[in-house]
C-alpha cells in the first residue's frame, strides 16, 4: 500500500457514505465519485475533512477512469446503483463500469494494481423453493438484474485483478422505507416466499472488514455472501413490520405466487466465520 493508503469509492451513495468514516478511522484517504456530486448530501464528518474529496465522473467512461486513475489508488470499491430499472439500466449501471475501469488499468503493472471490491446481489441466484443457497451454489439468474450482474462479476473474475465479490441480500435501513410505505398503505402482496435482509451499516462494515482481511495478506476467498443470520417467510416479516411501524396488516393482499425475486434462504457462515460480527444479526423486532 501507499504510505497514506487511499481507496477510491465508486457511485458515491449511501453504503459509501456510511463506509467513508470507517476507512477513516483507519487512517484512509477517501475519494468518492458520482455522476452528479452537486447532489450528495454529505454529513459534517465528511464535509470537512482533509482525507476526503468527492469528484465527479461517470463510471460506464472510459475517459473518466483515466482521469481518476491518474491518482494512485490502493482499493477500489464499487457500490453502483443502476439508471433504471431495465435491462439496459443494469448493463450501463454494472457491467460498463467494469469493463471502462478494467480498461484504463490494462496498462498497470501487477504492483500498481488496485484490490477491487464489488458489490453485487443474490439476484444472481434462481431459487424459488426456499432452498439454502450459500457461496458454492450455482448461479442460475432468471430476471435481467441477475443475468447482468452476473456478466459484471464475471468480468471481474477474468480480469486477474486481486479482487473480493460482495453478494448482498435486501439492504434496510434509514432512507430505504418502500416496502414499510407499502404494508402502512395497504398495498403490500403476502407471498410464500423466503426474504433475506442485511442492514445498510452491516453492509458497509462488511465492505471495511473483508478490505482489511484482504490488505493483510491473510488467506480469505473471492466471494461472500452479506446477509444477515435470520432468512424470514414473508409473512413474519410483514409482521415485523407492521409491528415497528404502528400498521394494521391484516388486510393486506396475498398471493400464493412466488415472484421474479425467487425464494430463498442466504447463509452468511462464510463472512461470519471471518470473525465478521453483526450489529443487527436479525431483522428487528419492535
Amino acid at each position: 500500500m501507499t504510505e497514506t493508503p487511499h481507496v477510491l469509492l465508486v457511485g458515491y451513495g449511501d453504503i459509501a457514505c456510511r463506509l467513508t468514516p470507517l476507512l477513516f478511522d483507519r487512517g484512509f484517504a477517501v475519494t468518492g465519485v458520482r455522476r452528479h456530486p452537486e447532489r450528495a448530501k454529505l454529513p459534517e464528518l465528511h464535509a470537512n475533512s482533509p482525507q476526503f474529496s468527492l469528484v465527479q465522473g461517470d463510471a460506464s467512461s472510459d475517459e473518466d477512469w483515466q482521469r481518476l486513475l491518474e491518482t494512485r489508488f490502493d482499493a477500489i470499491i464499487f457500490t453502483l446503483t443502476p439508471s433504471e430499472f431495465s435491462e439496459l439500466g443494469y448493463q450501463q449501471g454494472y457491467v460498463e463500469p467494469v469493463r471502462a475501469m478494467l480498461s484504463a488499468l490494462s496498462s498497470f503493472t501487477a504492483e500498481m494494481l488496485p484490490t477491487v471490491l464489488y458489490v453485487s446481489s443474490t439476484a444472481v441466484y434462481g431459487e424459488r423453493d426456499g432452498e439454502w443457497v450459500d457461496e458454492l451454489t450455482p448461479t442460475q439468474p432468471t430476471g435481467f438484474a441477475g443475468r447482468q450482474l452476473l456478466a459484471a462479476e464475471n468480468l471481474l473474475q477474468a480480469s486477474g485483478l486481486p479482487h473480493v465479490l460482495v453478494r448482498a441480500s435486501g439492504i434496510y435501513g434509514p432512507g430505504r422505507e418502500r416496502m414499510h410505505k407499502g404494508i402502512q398503505e395497504g398495498t403490500y402482496t403476502i407471498t410464500p416466499a423466503w426474504t433475506n435482509r442485511i442492514h445498510a451499516d452491516d453492509l458497509a462494515r462488511a465492505l471495511d472488514h473483508l478490505l482489511m482481511l484482504k490488505f493483510s495478506g491473510e488467506p480469505m476467498d473471492e466471494l461472500y455472501l452479506a446477509t444477515d443470520d435470520e432468512p424470514l417467510l414473508a409473512e413474519e416479516y410483514v409482521r415485523r413490520v407492521a409491528e415497528r411501524i404502528g400498521a394494521d396488516a391484516s388486510n393486506l393482499p396475498r398471493s400464493n405466487e412466488i415472484g421474479p425475486r425467487g425464494s430463498k434462504r442466504l447463509s452468511n457462515a462464510r463472512l461470519s466465520a471471518t470473525g465478521f460480527d453483526f450489529l443487527h444479526p436479525t431483522y428487528p423486532v419492535s
